[in-house]
């Protein structure tokens, strides 16, 4: 189960930098802008979270349905309603992302480190316990 939770932030870190170049590129809209909770305690104050709900049309007319998150002020998302540019992958509509969302950044590098560490941990974390059990315990002699 480690190991598959380290996998999905591995692809997730990975695939969506790879989305402009890898995928397609589709005209978005939009449709909803919905600031969620309250204020989210961070150090900066009046700092709340955002759902950005857009769509976009494949080629052979079917819609899809995306959805982020952003940070934005208590009166802003720093995202508008109106038209926007989303990057799909053609095989799998719905691996989709806006392009704000596709640039590469610290956080998907942070992302994929720390799934390829519980990776690593799913892996050779048995092995690893298994020795310390098996050692004698201190002072007595064999």
């Amino acid at each position: 189960m480690l190991f598959m939770v380290g996998a999905a932030f591995v692809l997730y870190g990975v695939v969506m930098p790879i989305l402009p170049y890898a995928g397609a590129r589709a005209e978005a809209e939009i449709t909803t802008v919905r600031r969620e909770l309250g204020d989210r305690q961070d150090p900066l104050a009046n700092r709340y979270s955002w759902s950005v709900g857009y769509e976009f049309a494949l080629p052979d007319g079917t819609v899809v349905h995306g959805n982020t998150k952003v940070i934005g002020s208590s009166y802003s998302a720093g995202i508008a309603k109106g038209p926007a540019v989303a990057h799909y992958l053609p095989a799998l509509p719905w691996v989709n992302a806006l392009e704000r969302d596709t640039r590469p950044d610290m956080g998907k590098a942070v992302v994929v480190a720390a799934g390829a560490l519980l990776c690593f941990v799913a892996v050779k974390g048995p092995s690893l316990t298994s020795r310390r059990r098996s050692r004698s315990p201190r002072g007595s002699v064999p």
